[in-house]
């Protein structure tokens, strides 16, 4: 009779060396830490993880995968970088991500992660770092200088945001803002807006019964018609839907 062995504790055991080591990370109050399987499930977090989340115990973490723990629109992005890194075999230093903190707002972290090997040299898995940008680098350049434009966005979401308006507040040209942040965050300014405004959307769907009208007005959408196409492409999912299946699971 063969004995199922969860899937889990097989990689923590192969990866035991590692996983003591990680336990080093509990230490570092200001660096979050993650070591995940093959299959995206979560094998280690610090305890820096479960603050950034709001969560009290490794139990809430781990077996879960991105897909338990973020928005879908955000857990897809991680777990296709994962995969490349996985696929390549090799690190990925000094990547910025939106990352949810446990109120549900969004937080710029700079990010680096590292494929995990087994015994005999093969890919299990990922192991990964961050760091909170706002709170760590923006004393010193590149970051510092957006630090600005990054909370007038977050509190001006609600309102028409340009370009030029941002450009201005770091005395740069318009296509030399732009660049400059897609250098440092991996998306253009607009994608930043549009993510801010989606993220408030998603926590207004499920946290309150405004109407769906109501929702793209108070989170700087033109109307409901574009608040809804913007929405589905980026979660794959209506607002409607959404709130629905949130609901739902609930």
């Amino acid at each position: 009779m063969q004995i199922a062995v969860d899937p889990v504790e097989q990689i923590s055991a192969e990866l035991s060396v590692a996983l003591q080591l990680a336990e080093l990370f509990d230490q570092l109050h200001d660096t979050v830490f993650f070591a995940k399987d093959r299959e995206g499930r979560f094998i280690h977090v610090n305890l820096a993880f479960l603050t950034m989340r709001g969560l009290s115990d490794h139990s809430e973490v781990v077996g879960k995968t991105d897909l338990d723990l973020h928005p879908r629109y955000l857990a897809e992005q991680y777990i296709e970088e994962d995969r490349q890194i996985m696929a390549s075999g090799k690190p990925l230093p000094n990547q910025t991500w939106l990352v949810p903190d446990s109120r549900g707002d969004l937080k710029w972290y700079l990010s680096c992660k590292t494929p995990l090997l087994n015994s005999a040299g093969e890919v299990i898995g990922i192991a990964g770092k961050m760091r909170d940008v706002q709170k760590f680098y923006t004393q010193s350049q590149p970051y510092g200088a957006m630090d600005g434009v990054l909370q007038y966005v977050l509190t001006h979401y609600p309102e028409r945001i340009e370009v030029p308006q941002l450009a201005k507040q770091v005395h740069l040209s318009v296509s030399q803002f732009g660049r400059r942040f897609q250098e440092l965050y991996s998306i253009t300014p607009q994608q930043y807006i549009l993510r801010v405004r989606i993220n408030a959307a998603t926590q207004a769907l499920t946290a309150t019964d405004l109407t769906i009208g109501e929702i793209a007005q108070n989170c700087g959408f033109f109307d409901q018609s574009h608040f809804t196409k913007q929405f589905k492409r980026e979660t794959g999912t209506t607002p409607l839907t959404f709130r629905r299946k949130y609901r739902e699971d609930g």
